[in-house]
């Protein structure tokens, strides 16, 4: 936007070339020798005699220091030769003397001020123009857009938020850091490191040279990053790697490969999977329908659940120089044509370096087209549906500067913002910095929930899936469970009072779920749900988790009634199958106490299934008290796994 402001400053510079500047209206009189300068000034502004045009309009504005048609040439000259300030003096008294000499004014000298840092008075300037119908409607677009401008800086520039950043600890060094982001889980920064390196194979004559290295950090124990190392190969051989991004189970990652072609610098995205093994696979192309020759693309962001890539293009065709692209995952796991953001996020400037935010619904990126700063700023932009954005909104200053920033990624909870900078440490190149992000500025609430799906033994369970299933809207999300490892992740958007449940869909298996509560859950951000697979057999006893009874009561709570329900569908499609609920005490208190509460609970739960719709063939209830232990009674964790409600397969 800052190049808009400068170009209208620019256009005003050049309607001073005209060989007759068109003239405003004022009734005043003048000096009669104060007029005479007039024509002398004309005629030399005519010849392109700058110079002695500037004199003789002196002289005039001298002899008659209220002269509007003087003030207003003697200003127009001074844009001419990029004496802004002194133009802005002049313009200024003219709209003093005569306030409706040329509407034209408002206009040029608003751009002026805006130039110079005066925001509100650029802004009631401009307001001005376009509220008077003698104006030039042809001025109304630009002026609307710098009027925009001068608004947005007023507001950035008059409310600045909390910003410190610090370099992020044991991952900032001397060398350069840069074109980072961070995994969904938080665990694993990617980054490009550019260090002085020396090729030993040279012999005595080796050179350093400067070597960009793909590398990645993983975090510790105690929260702090390690420095890092180059990424193994197949990365760090013959590709010029950057700019990642990677899915929440950490199986998938993009990045841009660049190559010289014909000296041409063209930019695609590649990507890379692991296999069983863990290790990564040879990069391969997105595919030509997105990746062209022609064309340069570039920063992409893959969506947490690996359902949605954006990019950056300076493709034909686009709403401006640099557009952002998005493309959707279809049913075959190939990625869609690309489908421009269009005009809401895209200006016909430069939008670029866009990161999807885990909760899928906020992007955050750079533009140097929507109003701002100056230069490039931070914007983020929500999802209002699958087909639209919201208008996208300044992160604010002083994150935003007068210089260009941009390469923005957040952490899952939305509270740290992290970017590279050089700017920050002198003497230090280049960092990655981490900042408290301002509550406008944060993302939607969301968890990762991940977890591996194991039986009995420990090994991976295969062709299983998962479910999870908000209690609240009843909308369920299927889960992808990778076939080799059994691991799984899924980022859900969570609200304080939408609580979930995941459940085990596998067929020959025992239902097994695990409750998520929303208020507990939602401040850890990342949520481990292990869940154990184990085969149907007859006989044998299978924990109900999460059925948890207040002490000496048997009422059932809204979350043991959440998993029961879960109990009952999981009865309802497996309908040769017959079960005794089971309930079990540890060993503190009065023996016969502990049985008649577990009798009372086992029933609790058989009367609750029953009151579904199970027939009560298919179900018995027996309490046990603490007669059938399954751990030690001497410590706390023993007592808290003794005390379990469970269903035992009686027949299937």
């Amino acid at each position: 936007m800052k190049k808009l402001i400068l170009g209208v400053v620019l256009l005003i510079a050049g309607l001073s070339v005209s060989a007759q500047p068109e003239l405003g209206q004022c009734e005043q009189e003048i000096d009669e020798l104060a007029q005479k300068q007039l024509p002398r000034a004309l005629k030399n502004w005519k010849t392109g005699n700058y110079r002695e045009a500037e004199r003789y309009l002196k002289k005039a504005v001298d002899l008659a220091p209220e002269y509007a048609d003087a003030l207003y040439l003697l200003g127009d000259l001074k844009v001419k030769m990029l004496k802004l300030g002194e133009a802005e003096a002049i313009w200024g008294k003219l709209l003093e003397v005569c306030p409706d000499y040329k509407i034209e004014v408002y206009y040029f000298l608003g751009s002026i001020r805006l130039e110079n840092g005066n925001y509100a008075e650029a802004r009631e300037l401009f307001s001005y123009f376009l509220n008077n119908p003698q104006r030039d409607r042809g001025y109304d677009k630009e002026v609307q857009a710098v009027l925009e401008e001068a608004t947005a800086k007023e507001k950035l520039f008059g409310n600045p938020i909390e910003f410190k950043p610090k370099p992020v600890r044991g991952l900032s060094t001397q060398e350069d850091e840069y074109l980072a982001t961070i995994s969904p889980d938080q665990q694993t920064i990617f980054f490009t490191r550019r260090s002085k390196k020396v090729n030993r194979r040279d012999g005595p004559a080796a050179r350093v040279r400067l070597v960009e290295e793909f590398s990645s950090s993983e975090r510790s124990e105690d929260g702090v990053f390690s420095q890092g190392e180059p990424m193994p190969s197949p990365f760090n051989t013959s590709y010029n790697e950057g700019g990642p991004s990677i899915t929440a189970d950490n199986t998938e990652l993009y990045f841009t490969v660049c190559e010289d072609i014909d000296g041409y610098k063209n930019c695609d995205i590649y990507y890379s999977e692991k296999d069983e093994y863990g290790g990564w696979i040879t990069p391969r192309s997105v595919g030509d329908h997105i990746n062209r020759r022609d064309s340069w693309e570039s920063q992409a962001a893959v969506s947490a659940n690996g359902d949605a890539l954006y990019f950056a293009s300076n493709r034909k065709g686009g709403q401006g120089k640099i557009d952002i692209y998005k493309c959707v995952r279809l049913e075959s796991g190939e990625w869609s044509k690309p489908k421009n953001l269009g005009k809401v996020i895209n200006t016909p400037e430069n939008e670029k370096t866009p990161f999807i935010h885990s909760d899928s619904r906020t992007l955050y990126f750079t533009s140097d087209g929507h109003p701002g700063v100056g230069g490039f700023d931070i914007f983020l932009a929500k999802m209002e549906s699958d087909s639209g954005w919201q208008k996208p909104q300044n992160i604010g200053y002083p994150i935003n500067s007068e210089k260009d920033d941009l390469g923005l990624f957040v952490s899952l909870d939305g509270s740290t913002a992290y970017f590279a900078s050089n700017e920050l440490r002198n003497g230090y190149g280049w960092d990655i910095y981490e900042f408290q992000l301002p509550e406008i500025a944060k993302p939607e609430r969301v968890a990762l929930i991940q977890g591996t799906l194991e039986d009995e033994n420990n090994e991976p369970v295969r062709e299983a899936s998962l479910e999870i299933k908000n209690l609240k809207t009843r909308e369920v999300t299927r889960v992808k469970v990778d076939k080799e490892t059994g691991a799984y992740a899924r980022v859900v958007q969570m609200k304080p009072d939408e609580d979930l449940i995941v459940t085990v869909k596998k067929k020959g298996a025992a239902f097994n779920s695990k409750y998520i509560s929303a208020n507990e859950e939602l401040k850890k951000g990342v949520i481990k749900a292990p869940l154990e697979v184990a085969k149907l057999e007859v006989g044998r006893e299978y924990k109900l988790n999460d059925i948890n009874f207040a002490t000496n009561s048997y009422q059932l709570s809204n979350v043991s009634q959440s998993v029961i329900d879960e109990f009952i569908l999981f009865l309802q499609e497996n309908p040769g199958l017959r079960a005794d609920i089971q309930g079990h005490t540890d060993n503190v208190g009065n023996d016969q106490d502990n049985m008649e509460l577990s009798r009372n609970r086992a029933k609790t739960v058989y009367d609750y299934v029953i009151s579904k719709g199970i027939a009560a063939a298919r179900v018995s209830h027996h309490g046990y008290g603490e007669t059938k232990p399954i751990a030690s009674n001497e410590t706390e964790e023993g007592r808290a796994r003794n005390r379990r409600t469970v269903f035992v397969i009686t027949s299937q």
